[in-house]
């Protein structure tokens, strides 16, 4: 697979270089659209123009200290093309040989461009930037946003807004919100390979929540990235027992048709078989919205390598994933800077006539826990429980056995550092048969 594209070269761009033939099956395979993407995927997005670095319009209705606000040009919508509001930045001084490593995150559901997300990256040495992708300005005054402007205004350019869970299903596929935040966050990704002081080689892409969800289909969907963070947003949402998502599925909401269309096209489980660039998914393992079953299936789906990173008390929420989940930098410098690498935990197992777990692991822990249910009904509702392991050299082994009526457990480990907690890493989710 051919995974980054040379920007440009003495030439002019490589798109310019190819034939038609050529760049059609170059497209094909960086945009996820082969047959091999999977029989229930359908390709809804038009590769060739996602490719293609965006033009940028000078914005200054929000800026922000030490970064530059823009408008890239997104998806047509109604035969206009949009306009996509972000804050962009590189760290100070001198890019390292071949450039920048860089970040494209896209932000949850009621959120916007955020400032301190982008400079949060930067203090880690990546260029970033961060897009509003509900058609609107930044408002308010959370993480770095200034003058404290409304919520919500739109502006003249805009793309449609996101209308709840898929509230516009009804329409079109190019008049769809979800349509919209999926290219837009692609040619999010084009946009900085335009860029001289960025490493296309380098440039990964996390997302909050919503944002969650939108990154992994676009991780399917764009192999050009180096690696994908999705924070709490998953696929397989049709299958969460949660009502609050439930409810916008059938027999309530979506006709048949209407349903076939959101899997087929919009829900990560449809492209994660395309996705084969590192991913790391985090989250709380109660999490309220995305439950962990759904989440534990999206990170297996995923076709590249693809680890759990759980850690219990994970709050749900805008600036607690880049400021409380130090793993996506480690992860990220381990990808594109040859850091160090998470640890990895085996599925776990249960040792025949004793019901202890043990699993085997690699990398640096200092505690490693069994986190268990006897609980049943809706994921959101489960009390979960604890039980310490014993470290061995690469094997974690529970110190008491499961409880009768386990219904479904994983194991997790972290290192204890300087006071805090990093290194975090979980096992795959083992639902329990009856």
């Amino acid at each position: 697979m051919i995974r980054h594209q040379p920007t440009s070269s003495a030439n002019g761009p490589i798109c310019n270089r190819l034939s038609s033939k050529a760049l059609v099956a170059l497209l094909t395979t960086w945009f996820g659209l082969a047959a091999g993407s999977g029989e229930a995927a359908q390709a809804v997005w038009d590769g060739a123009s996602l490719a293609k670095a965006p033009k940028v319009f000078p914005a200054t209705e929000r800026p922000a200290a030490g970064m530059r606000s823009l408008f890239y040009e997104g998806a047509d919508y109604k035969g206009k093309p949009t306009w996509v509001f972000a804050y962009y930045a590189a760290p100070q001084g001198t890019p390292p040989a071949g450039g920048w490593p860089a970040v494209v995150c896209a932000h949850g559901g009621g959120g916007t461009a955020y400032p301190n997300w982008v400079r949060t990256w930067n203090s880690h040495g990546y260029a970033a930037i961060a897009m509003d992708l509900e058609g609107h300005l930044p408002g308010g005054k959370d993480h770095g946003i200034e003058g404290n402007h409304p919520l919500g205004a739109a502006h003249p350019n805009a793309g449609p807004a996101r209308i709840e869970w898929f509230g516009d299903r009804d329409r079109p596929d190019k008049e769809q919100w979800f349509y919209h935040a999926v290219a837009d966050v692609v040619r999010a990704d084009s946009l900085l390979r335009s860029y001289p002081e960025i490493n296309p080689k380098k440039i990964g892409l996390t997302g909050i929540s919503w944002g969650g969800t939108v990154v992994s289909t676009v991780a399917g969907v764009d192999s050009r990235f180096a690696f994908v963070v999705p924070v709490y947003g998953c696929g397989f949402i049709h299958e969460s027992d949660n009502p609050g998502l439930a409810t916008w599925f059938p027999p309530k909401n979506m006709t048949a048709a209407q349903f076939n269309d959101y899997r087929s096209k919009w829900d990560p489980s449809a492209h994660l078989a395309a996705a084969k660039m590192p991913m790391l998914w985090v989250s709380g393992v109660a999490d309220p919205v995305f439950q962990v079953n759904i989440f534990a299936k999206s990170a297996k789906t995923a076709a590249g390598p693809s680890s759990l990173c759980l850690r219990p008390f994970l709050a749900h929420g805008h600036g607690n994933c880049w400021e409380d989940a130090p793993e996506i930098y480690t992860f990220a410098d381990n990808i594109v800077k040859g850091g160090p690498a998470l640890p990895r935990v085996a599925r776990p197992e249960t040792q025949p006539g004793n019901g202890i777990v043990h699993a085997k692991f690699k990398g640096e822990f200092t505690e490693a826990w069994v986190y268990f249910t006897t609980s049943g009904g809706l994921w959101k509702d489960r009390k979960w429980n604890f039980i310490q392991c014993n470290l061995a050299k690469d094997e974690l082994v529970a110190r008491t056995p499961l409880p009768p009526g386990t219904t479904a457990y994983l194991v997790y480990g972290f290192r204890t550092q300087n006071g805090g907690r990093n290194n975090h890493a979980a096992s795959d989710l083992v639902v329990v048969k009856p």
